[in-house]
């Protein structure tokens, strides 16, 4: 028999990242796919669930709205939402019975594990766009806009830089808003910030045993890319408040030969902290003189409150590769973004890219093209700058609140996440780490120090990660973490 809906015990599935509304939405789902709401059955009230999952009201309400446009539930005036009847979809019956969870073969242990098993509620491990303030409309319209408009062309696999439209937006895009000056030609639409460097390491590495200098703390899941793509030997270079330590670099190449630079020069991930003036200078002057290749990472630019040129608008000597993300910018769902390379380079990375995924998706190429075209895309711009901005008051303040003289944290430094360093007694890496635990069984998810560090090694410092929730969600969560 099915459990009474105010019986219901919502569990967050541990699995999922992303928005909060999101995991809700999937529990609620959850729970009516296994029968513990039945078709027509009334859900417990908004606020009754938000204190179940432990979140803010605001979200359950989006949730639910989601499933409601999805056909999972409807609301009845007065009386609250209500499962409906019948059910979009039922689950199978039967089936054979389930494979062994392990494989029969050996496998490297080699990767990073994709979550932990905490009941994550929050997750603030790295920053994402909130899907909730995505053009949906315009998006909606665009699509079957270009399906009725160019369908059968776009349905063929011809363009492997990718659709020359949305090629052609970016390349104006970029010139405007970012002073990068670069021909449609140059630009190779990607899925992913990890696809832009599997790519890099696949094109400029190969399989060979080449020597790629990173920033430290750093990326870490653009490390394991670089590794399994390429075999690379990965030496790390110190960070601190102006970017790499460039001395650094110039005692590396005094006695390596190095293939390639990865750089997050604007907004360094994980501190935030742009490579100072003189710096980028003499990063170029050495990537000229040593004749080695820099992948410019820069997926947050939108998030910057008053940015500089990326680095690759300095760039006379075809030094720069420069990487950036659409996903950030609209939604974590829509898998977009663009590298731009030399230009007799273009087709090498074409080649590369049909190796491994053949093309993109070119009805959705032309949709997000749309955007550009029609200003759609730089009011959405304008829209998120300012709930950033909005977020990152709303996060300071709290954390002033409910940890004073625990975390130190620049105000000055943009993105969309926010650099937290141990202060007073939790600047103890080993006391900052049981503090990032503890806020994990409480179901708020940060990474520890060491996981930004090439080596591993002690640090009393974590990247929240805030722009997928609102500032009522953030300042009702950081209390909880204290």
């Amino acid at each position: 028999m099915a459990l009474r809906a105010r019986e219901l015990n919502l569990t967050l599935d541990p699995a999922l990242t992303g928005p909060i509304y999101v995991r809700v939405g999937e529990a609620i789902l959850a729970a009516v796919r296994a029968g513990q709401i039945r078709p027509g059955q009334a859900l417990p009230g908004v606020r009754e669930l938000a204190d179940r999952v432990g979140v803010h009201r605001n979200t359950v309400l989006t949730a639910l709205r989601a499933l409601e446009e999805q056909g999972w539930v409807e609301a009845r005036p007065r009386s609250g939402f209500f499962v409906v009847d019948p059910l979009p979809e039922r689950r199978p019956q039967g089936g054979s019975a389930p494979a062994s969870a392990a494989p029969g073969f050996d496998v490297p242990g080699s990767l990073r594990p994709i979550t932990s098993a905490l009941n994550v509620a929050l997750d603030f491990s790295d920053g994402v766009a909130d899907a909730r303030l995505a053009p949906m409309e315009a998006l909606a319209k665009a699509y079957p806009r270009a399906l009725r408009l160019k369908g059968p062309a776009l349905l063929q696999a011809t363009e492997f830089l990718g659709h020359a439209r949305l090629r052609t937006a970016l390349a104006d895009h970029l010139a405007e808003q970012r002073a990068l000056v670069r021909d449609p030609a140059q630009f190779l639409l990607i899925r992913s910030t990890s696809m832009a460097v599997n790519l890099v390491a696949q094109a400029l590495i190969g399989h060979g045993d080449g020597d790629v200098a990173v920033e430290d703390p750093g990326n870490p899941l653009a490390w394991d890319t670089l590794r399994q793509a390429s075999g690379a030997r990965l030496h790390g270079l110190p960070v601190d408040a102006g970017g790499i330590r460039v001395e650094a670099l110039e005692a590396l190449l005094a006695g390596t030969r190095l293939a390639l630079l990865v750089l997050t020069p604007q907004c360094h991930f994980p501190t935030g902290a742009p490579l100072a003036p003189d710096r980028r200078e003499r990063v170029l002057a050495l990537a000229r003189e040593h004749r080695f290749a820099i992948l410019e990472l820069d997926p947050e630019y939108d998030y910057l409150e008053s940015p500089t040129p990326p680095l690759a608008a300095q760039d006379t000597t075809g030094q720069v590769l420069y990487c950036g993300s659409l996903s950030r910018l609209v939604a974590p769902g829509l898998r977009l973004g663009f590298i731009v390379v030399p230009r007799l380079l273009a087709d090498r990375f074409a080649r590369a890219r049909q190796r491994m995924d053949w093309q993109g998706d070119p009805v959705l190429e032309w949709a997000v093209s749309e955007l550009f075209l029609d200003g759609e895309m730089a009011r959405h711009l304008r829209r998120v700058r300012k709930a950033c901005q909005d977020r990152r008051e709303a996060l300071f303040d709290a954390l002033r609140f409910a940890l004073p003289g625990l975390l130190a944290f620049d105000p000055a430094l943009g993105g969309m996440g926010l650099w937290l360093r141990g202060q007073g007694k939790m600047a103890d890496p080993a006391r900052f780490g049981l503090w990032v635990r503890s806020c994990g069984l409480k179901g708020i998810k940060l990474r520890p120090g060491t996981y930004f560090r090439l080596e591993g090694g002690a640090l009393a410092a974590t990247r929240l990660g805030f722009m997928a929730y609102t500032p009522e969600e953030l300042q009702e969560a950081v209390p909880r973490m204290t």
